[in-house]
């Protein structure tokens, strides 16, 4: 196994790995901008709705505070899905990376193993079946 290992380790910067990797974070960073924008916006119109809703239960008066109140936490939800998106990072990563790994299998086989017998890629669903449960 820690011959395997060092195999491809060695084979990580070669050309075609590092065009699954470009794939890999290129997507994933898709991925990531993409919920986070829309999360954003989903929050920010939760706190405008909110404030409505607090306005109008609390009266005219309140307007002026509940509007600085809204804006503090719009700002914040921001930062939250930054600092979310941050941390998802890694496991959205190894889901889309889990896409390409048949791939990578058979780029390692015909370098190392060209002898063996190739192996068999999964179907799509059955795929994204165990790259879900990999990045869970």
């Amino acid at each position: 196994m820690i011959d395997a290992a060092v195999k491809a380790i060695s084979q990580i910067l070669s050309p075609p790995m590092r065009s699954i990797l470009w794939r890999s974070i290129g997507l994933a960073l898709v991925l990531v901008t993409v919920l986070a924008i829309g999360l954003q916006r989903l929050l920010s119109w939760l706190a405008t709705a909110g404030e409505g809703w607090a306005e109008s239960m609390l009266g005219p008066n309140s307007h002026g505070t509940l509007e600085v109140l809204t804006w503090i936490i719009s700002v914040a939800a921001g930062f939250g899905v930054v600092f979310g998106g941050i941390m998802l990072m890694p496991a959205i990563t190894s889901l889309i990376a889990s896409l390409f790994v048949d791939d990578v299998a058979d780029l390692v086989e015909r370098e190392h193993y060209p002898a063996e017998r190739p192996g068999v890629a999964l179907p799509f669903g059955v795929a994204i079946i165990e790259g879900l449960k990999a990045a869970g």
